[in-house]
């Protein structure tokens, strides 16, 4: 969960006109304002995304659980993990049943990132520590302090879901770019836990030459055989969206479902050059503009 000082701070920040807001945060982040009247950079779109685009969908995108839900109607060829239970408040621990459930699962939050818990070989946690966890992460408010929208109106849940067992092996995450039902650019995350890489594609699984936040392994890994599966999955997604990224795992042969990013990074990721910043802007037509 955010660190005091990041809390402190956010509540602050919240108070603030949106727009100032975003200012403020942008100067902050990039030493340097958003251009909002004329956006080329990917960073500056993704915050007059936040500031204008009220597209009732991205809400459901950025649900953890009603993401599934809608991706199960758009495409049926890929793998999407069970939710298992779901509450909205921690008196709905009470309810829960541990001999319904697997000796593995996940237990998180479909609001906010980095709610998680990962139980393995029955250890499930007592309904005392499920309960002060849930009444935590449904106190976060994902939507105010960056200004993502697309969180404001979640029914916000604590949920079980499904423990993809990947032979305890930390599974690569491969994010697409998808612009106006395209896909431009590729992340891909390895060894989140034990040594994170990153390394950034084309669609043609070219290497971009940079590094994003984390460092690249060297040499970069080969393109995988199911990587066009993964592309005509993102793509059919995407079509809704003027932007939005597709995240997707490899599990059981099958491409599956991670989650939809809407604002990636909350548009504070720093490229290492500017030059980046525009070219993954370059794509992307703003229906808000």
């Amino acid at each position: 969960m955010a660190s005091l000082q990041y809390r402190l701070f956010s509540g602050v920040v919240s108070i603030l006109p949106i727009k100032v807001r975003m200012q403020l945060l942008f100067f902050r982040r990039f030493k340097q304002f958003c251009n909002f009247s004329k956006p080329i950079k990917f960073n500056e779109k993704l915050q007059v995304k936040k500031i204008n685009d009220r597209d009732p969908l991205l809400p459901i995108a950025a649900d953890k659980i009603e993401s599934k839900r809608y991706v199960k109607e758009i495409i049926n060829n890929i793998y999407i993990p069970k939710t298992l239970w779901e509450a909205s408040s921690p008196e709905g621990i009470d309810s829960l049943d541990y001999k319904q459930l697997p000796d593995n699962y996940v237990f998180k939050a479909n609001h906010t990132s980095q709610t998680i818990e990962i139980i393995k070989n029955g250890s499930h946690l007592s309904k005392a520590k499920m309960k002060s966890l849930s009444e935590n992460w449904l106190k976060h408010d994902q939507a105010s302090a960056l200004g993502e929208w697309a969180y404001q109106n979640i029914t916000r849940k604590v949920f079980i879901e499904e423990f993809l067992d990947f032979e305890g092996k930390e599974p690569d995450d491969y994010k697409f770019f998808v612009y106006h039902g395209k896909v431009h650019f590729i992340q891909l995350d390895s060894d989140r836990f034990i040594d994170h890489k990153r390394n950034m594609f084309d669609k043609n699984w070219q290497e971009l030459d940079f590094d994003f936040s984390y460092l690249r392994k060297s040499p970069p890994p080969k393109q995988p055989e199911f990587l066009q599966d993964m592309i005509i999955a993102a793509e059919k997604l995407g079509e809704a969206f003027d932007f939005i990224r597709v995240d997707f795992y490899w599990y059981k042969n099958q491409v599956t479902f991670g989650e939809l990013t809407v604002y990636p990074g909350a548009g504070f990721e720093k490229f290492p050059d500017e030059k980046w910043d525009i070219e993954f802007g370059k794509p992307w037509k703003l229906k808000t503009l």
